[in-house]
């Protein structure tokens, strides 16, 4: 069966394929985005990150609808700060077992509108 190529570009950065994983809880740390990294996927995006740490709404943050058919969270965008995601020891940590040389890209985020625009 012959592969499609995916490859594309986004903001002129070269991508083997357009999927990749989505910016939330399970990229908080250099372990996590690690398995990322090593997979299929075309790039690597970190967590959601503000200015210093967070540690985001108190608990429960998830709620599930009794039959299943709906959910709702707030997390509180918990995260370990800017700094860590753009340290070369976690970019390093996390890029380590990168076959495909995808890019690894940081989600950043304001506590206020104008902080995000």
């Amino acid at each position: 069966m012959t592969k499609a190529d995916l490859s594309t570009t986004l903001a002129g950065i070269p991508l083997t394929s357009p999927i990749y994983n989505a910016s939330g809880p399970r990229t908080g740390s250099s372990a996590a985005m690690a398995k990322i990294a090593s997979s299929a996927s075309g790039a690597v995006l970190a967590k959601s990150a503000t200015v210093v740490s967070q540690k985001g709404n108190d608990m429960p943050r998830t709620w599930h609808q009794d039959e299943g058919a709906a959910s709702l969270n707030s997390e509180g965008l918990p995260n370990a700060g800017i700094d860590y995601y753009v340290s070369s020891k976690t970019i390093e940590e996390t890029m380590a077992e990168n076959p495909s040389n995808k890019p690894y890209m940081v989600s950043i985020s304001g506590k206020t509108l104008a902080n995000n625009l």
